[in-house]
């Protein structure tokens, strides 16, 4: 499903004509027309207007994927503009930062290993000897 398709559906859910939506974004009911026959797609600012207008999300309205909250329903008045309480559960899926833990050597890395060179070095010795 294309972006156009996405504003009309959600356009005619809501009972909007594309007049009335172009009057509510102060643009011309032509480019309303092109972004639902995909000639033309709205700028970002355009976009977040829709998205406020059509009672959705930009994320939606851009990609097609359902928003993880659910909105209470919004009665949306095109006559005057009227101020929206907007109520909104957000579920949120945090990832978990498991503990770091940095160790920090007393002594140089390179010590050590060359203890254990010469400790192997030693142990083939005495086998030789004995």
């Amino acid at each position: 499903m294309s972006i156009g398709e996405r504003i009309a559906d959600l356009r005619k859910e809501q009972n909007i004509s594309q007049g009335q939506l172009a009057v509510a974004l102060d643009v011309s009911r032509q480019a309303v027309s092109k972004w639902e026959n995909d000639l033309a797609c709205p700028d970002t600012l355009k976009l977040i207007q829709l998205a406020e207008v059509l009672n959705t999300e930009v994320e939606y309205l851009a990609t097609g994927r359902k928003p993880v909250y659910e909105e209470a329903p919004i009665v949306l008045n095109m006559v005057k503009k009227v101020d929206k309480v907007v109520e909104v559960e957000k579920i949120v899926e945090k990832p978990v930062i498991k503990r770091i833990i940095r160790v920090k050597y007393r002594r140089n890395p390179m010590e050590y290993f060359a203890v254990g060179i010469l400790g192997f070095l030693l142990g083939i010795a005495l086998g030789f000897l004995l």
